[in-house]
């Protein structure tokens, strides 16, 4: 290094420092992107998470509600008590005062009840005799007042206002647990 010319020597220094510079950045850039990389994986968990928990929220709300409503403790202010009736195929009919499909019109079930809207339920008397007073999940509380020939086994037809058509396009068709309410004596 004695014979080096000082020119030599700064031009030296200086490639030095440009490399260690280049280095320097190329570190950067790498930290750089590997942060924005960790971010952009840091929120795509948290959204996950987010709609797990709302997720996990809707359905504990709607177990929640659900024995809220029937207090599945077996106990309705210890009053009532609630059995579980099993998983009943639901249909619909209406309550139109003439002879028709859904009835004979006279506005009267074949237990001598009036027919009510949201409250008359057909079903099997061998499994659900008149009286008999039902919860039916997503619908609400019925009372069994009717029968028809169609009703055997696990099938009820409940009781909607409107007409013959509204009880076509009645919402509830379809599958639902029931559960027998009684006194408790």
């Amino acid at each position: 290094m004695k014979n080096v010319r000082p020119d030599t020597l700064s031009k030296l220094a200086v490639s030095v420092a440009i490399c260690a510079a280049a280095a320097s950045s190329v570190a950067v850039g790498l930290a750089n992107s590997r942060i924005n990389d960790l971010e952009i994986q840091r929120d795509i968990y948290k959204s996950r998470a987010e709609d797990w928990e709302g997720t996990a929220g809707a359905i504990a709300q709607y177990a929640d509600d659900l024995a809220d409503e029937l207090k599945i403790r077996d106990r309705l202010d210890e009053k009532l008590l609630v059995e579980y009736a099993g998983v009943f195929k639901c249909t619909a009919y209406c309550t139109e005062k003439y002879q028709h499909i859904c009835g004979t019109g006279t506005g009267i079930t074949a237990s001598g009840q009036p027919i009510q809207a949201d409250v008359t339920v057909a079903a099997d008397q061998t499994l659900l005799p008149y009286g008999t007073v039902i919860y039916i999940e997503d619908v609400g509380i019925r009372i069994v007042q009717d029968r028809g020939a169609g009703m055997q086994g696990d099938h009820l037809d409940v009781a909607v206002s409107g007409s013959h058509e509204d009880a076509l396009k009645w919402t509830g068709y379809g599958e639902h647990r029931v559960w027998i309410i009684k006194e408790n004596n």
